[in-house]
């Protein structure tokens, strides 16, 4: 997925519309400011939207193996916050 918040070396940001065209914030209506900024805050962790959609199950699944934690369901657990942990670095390679 491609970035749609971009940063100018001055640190100015800028958004990039459904035309592919860099729009200033100024010329964003302030309204929508809040919704630009919690997207640069997405964008910043590097995860895709399919994978923060699996994040809760992922964390369920270590709930139940946690109420009964016996070796095989913490090496599990351990797995799976390594997979999440690593699951950025995964999406850039």
């Amino acid at each position: 997925m491609n970035r749609l918040i971009h940063k100018t070396a001055a640190g100015e940001m800028s958004l990039c519309d459904i035309n592919h065209r860099i729009v200033p914030l100024t010329e964003v209506p302030t309204e929508y400011l809040g919704c630009i900024h919690k997207l640069a805050d997405y964008e910043s962790t590097g995860y895709n939207p399919d994978f923060i959609d699996t994040i809760p199950h992922i964390l369920e699944d270590m709930k139940e193996r946690l109420a009964n934690p016996n070796a095989t369901n913490i090496k599990a657990c351990l797995h799976k916050i390594n997979y999440i942990l690593n699951a950025k670095e995964n999406a850039a390679s």
